[in-house]
C-alpha cells in the first residue's frame, strides 16, 4: 500500500520535503526534549523532529512525524478521506498479511545478553518535572501462552534501575489477556518492548482488533506485504527485524509490583499512580543506525496514533444498524475515545427513537466511551462547531439528553479515577447521551416562509472566481 519502509527512510523523505526539522544542538531528555515537542505542537502545522544529540545517549531521537493526519495517511499510502479512509483502513483489518520468520535482520547487528545497562543505551525521556520517572514509549510484543498468539500494543514502561522497568498492563487490552493467562499457569511472562519500528507498526500496535489477532499483521496488510520478524535472544517472542531497539524482558512470578506514574496521560491530566508488574530485562538487541521514537501524551502524535480507533467505532456502530447509521467518528479532543458522534438518516417515523437505541448499544465499544453525541445527516460529525450547534438549535435536554447512572468507566479520565482515591469505590462516571437530532414530530413543522423550520438557511450558489481577481482567487481559494 505505500513506498515508505523504516524509519529511517521515512524521517529523510519529509526532511527533504520540509515537514521534519532536524535540531542539532544538544537537548536534554528530562523535560527539555518534551518541553521542544510541546512548543511544536502549539504551531498552526507540526513538522517532524529529529533531535540529533540528546544528552547522555549515543542515538538520535525522532518524535511528532506522525503529527499531521495528511502526512500520517500519506506515510501509510491510505485515503486521507475520512469516509474513504475507514473504508479502506476496514478491509485492510480483514485481509492481515501474517509475519513471515527470518533468521536475522537489523535489530541483530549489536546483541547484548550480559554486562549491559539497557536504561542507559536506549534513549528515554522524563516528560514533565512531576513524572514519577524516566519512560520508555515502546510496541510491547507478547504472546498467548494458550494460543501461542502474537500480540502488539502500545504501553509506557517506567524505568528504575538495575535493568528494570515498570509496564503498565491494562487488563482490558491483548496484552492484559496474555499476562492474565499466564498468572493462571503460573508462568513467566515474557515481553518484547521495540522502540524505533517502521511507523505503521506503531499505529497497527495502537489500533483496537480482536483478541487473538497480532496487530503486526496489520502492519504487514498497510505496507502490502509481510512484516519480517526475527527471533528474540532469551525469550519465545518474535519481532520486527527492521526494528531500531528491542528489549527482551521477563516478568517472574510472584509477579512483583511497583508503583508506575505520574506520567501525562492523553487527556493532559497527569496519570493516577498505579500498581503495575515490573520486568527484568534480559537482553537488549539494536540496530547501528538506530533512531529513539518519544511520544509525548496529549499532543497531535498521539491523538492521531488512535485513528484508527475511529475506524473501528464506525465498524462497530454501523453493524447495528447499517440501514440508518450513515457515519460515526471519536473526537480528537478526547484522545479518539472518550466522545463518540454518530451521524444518522432519521427518514421515517418508524425510526425514531432509534437512535438513542444505536447510541445505547455503542457504549459496548469500550468502557472509555462515556459522550454519545448523535446528530442528523446534514451535520459534519468532523467539525465540532458544527456539533455545538445542532446541539443547541436541536436538542431538547428535558426530552433528548439521557444519562445512564454509575457505569464502568476508566481511570484516565480523573473525574472517574479520583473516586478510588477518595473512597475506595470502583471507578466509573454516569455516561450520557445527547440526541442532537430533529424529533420526528418537527420533521415537517413549516414555517412562515413555507419552509421547513429545521433546515437552513438557503444561499445562491456562485463561483468566486467571477468577482475575485486572478491574484486574490489564488491567494483565499
Amino acid at each position: 500500500m505505500h513506498e515508505l519502509t523504516g524509519l529511517r527512510s521515512v524521517i529523510e523523505h519529509y526532511r527533504e520535503k520540509g515537514e521534519v526539522v532536524e535540531i542539532e544542538r544538544e537537548v536534554d531528555s528530562e523535560c527539555e526534549l518534551s518541553g521542544i515537542i510541546s512548543a511544536l505542537n502549539s504551531l498552526p502545522t507540526t513538522p517532524g523532529v529529529l533531535f540529533k544529540k540528546v544528552k547522555g545517549y549515543d542515538f538520535p531521537v525522532a518524535a511528532c512525524i506522525l503529527s499531521e493526519k495528511d502526512r500520517t495517511c500519506q506515510i501509510l499510502g491510505l485515503p486521507s478521506s475520512p469516509l474513504e479512509f475507514k473504508e479502506v483502513f476496514i478491509k485492510l483489518t480483514q485481509n492481515l498479511i501474517p509475519p513471515v520468520k527470518v533468521g536475522s535482520g537489523p535489530c541483530k547487528e549489536k546483541v547484548y545478553t550480559r554486562d549491559f545497562d539497557a536504561l542507559k543505551i536506549v534513549p528515554s525521556i522524563k516528560a514533565t518535572p512531576d513524572d514519577g520517572g524516566r519512560y520508555f514509549q515502546p510496541i510491547v510484543v507478547t504472546k498467548d501462552p494458550e494460543t501461542g498468539v502474537q500480540n502488539a500494543a502500545l504501553n509506557r514502561a517506567m524505568l528504575l534501575r538495575d535493568n528494570t522497568v515498570i509496564l503498565n498492563v491494562r487488563n482490558e487490552t491483548g496484552v492484559g489477556q496474555c499476562f492474565r493467562n499466564c498468572k493462571k499457569e503460573g508462568k513467566p511472562f515474557e515481553v518484547a518492548l521495540v522502540i524505533g519500528a517502521p511507523l505503521e507498526m506503531y499505529i497497527s500496535g495502537a489500533t483496537k482488533l480482536p483478541l487473538g489477532q497480532d496487530e503486526l499483521s496489520l502492519a504487514g496488510a498497510v505496507r502490502g506485504s509481510p512484516v519480517e520478524v526475527v527471533p528474540c535472544e532469551t525469550i519465545d517472542v518474535h519481532v520486527p527485524a527492521e526494528a531500531g531497539f528491542v528489549i527482551e524482558g521477563v516478568i517472574e512470578p510472584p509477579y512483583e509490583l511497583g508503583t508506575e506514574g505520574p506520567w501525562p496521560e492523553f487527556l493532559k491530566y497527569l496519570s493516577i499512580p498505579q500498581q503495575k508488574p515490573l520486568l527484568k530485562i534480559k537482553a537488549l538487541t539494536l540496530r547501528k543506525d538506530a533512531v529513539g521514537y518519544a511520544i509525548v501524551a496529549g499532543t497531535k502524535e498521539n491523538y492521531n496514533l488512535r485513528i484508527s480507533n475511529d475506524v473501528e467505532f464506525y465498524r462497530y456502530v454501523k453493524a447495528i444498524e447499517p440501514n440508518f447509521v450513515i457515519d460515526a467518528a471519536l473526537t480528537p479532543g478526547t484522545a479518539h475515545w472518550h466522545h463518540g458522534i454518530i451521524q444518522v438518516k432519521k427518514d421515517d417515523y418508524d425510526f425514531e427513537g432509534l437512535q438513542v437505541h444505536v447510541a445505547m448499544a455503542a457504549f459496548g465499544f469500550s468502557v472509555y466511551l462515556e459522550t454519545i453525541t448523535i446528530v442528523d445527516e446534514d451535520v459534519n460529525i468532523l467539525d465540532m462547531n458544527e456539533i455545538d450547534w445542532a446541539v443547541t438549535t436541536r436538542c431538547n435536554p428535558s426530552e433528548q439528553i439521557h444519562i445512564i447512572r454509575e457505569v464502568k468507566a476508566h481511570r484516565n479520565n480523573p473525574i472517574a479515577g479520583a473516586r478510588e482515591l477518595m473512597d475506595g469505590s470502583f471507578v466509573g462516571k454516569a455516561k450520557m447521551i445527547i440526541d442532537a437530532t430533529v424529533p420526528w414530530k418537527y420533521k415537517n413543522l413549516k414555517s412562515g416562509a413555507n419552509r421547513p423550520v429545521f433546515e437552513r438557511a438557503r444561499f445562491k450558489k456562485v463561483d468566486l472566481k467571477e468577482y475575485l481577481s486572478p491574484h486574490d482567487h489564488r491567494r483565499w481559494k
